[in-house]
């Protein structure tokens, strides 16, 4: 008898840290985001140091490298990230499946430095992604978020 409380007991605490243990892995992208609401979360997530998550927001063409994506938005390593403030982002551009915002940062809390980023977007299947700068540039599927970006 006391062998199989022992068993259920067991069995129960493995069942129980599995069901804990599961929830985290499947991280899911907010949809119906606006271009200006991309860039915050994106920002939000990698200043908490979320990287898996802000990944959801960049582009699938620009997602093999994500801390690169987030060097240009930011100015920052993800180091220093956690010091920064995103004041606003504001949507100056868009034509068809293609955005482009103005991000302002405070590179550091409580200091006067300002830094205002060009950020180009691309809609997939209704849903706002970030575009690395430089590959807006480089990639000719790119051609009109290179225009957008060059307005700025």
């Amino acid at each position: 008898m006391r062998n199989k409380f022992i068993l259920v007991a067991l069995l129960s605490l493995v069942l129980l840290v599995t069901a804990g243990c599961g929830g985290g892995s499947d991280l899911t992208r907010e949809s119906g985001l606006s271009p200006e609401a991309v860039v915050q979360t994106f920002f939000t997530a990698a200043q908490n140091d979320r990287m898996k998550e802000a990944a959801l927001y960049v582009s699938p063409s620009s997602a093999s490298d994500t801390k690169t994506v987030l060097k240009y938005v930011t100015g920052q390593s993800r180091s220093s990230i956690k010091n920064a403030n995103l004041l606003s982002v504001t949507k100056v551009a868009q034509q068809g499946n293609y955005a482009a915002t103005l991000a302002t940062l405070q590179p550091e809390q409580n200091s006067m430095g300002i830094v205002i980023k060009p950020v180009g977007l691309e809609r997939i299947d209704g849903e706002w992604y970030i575009v690395d700068y430089d590959q807006a540039f480089r990639d000719a599927k790119y051609k009109v978020l290179a225009q957008l970006l060059s307005g700025i």
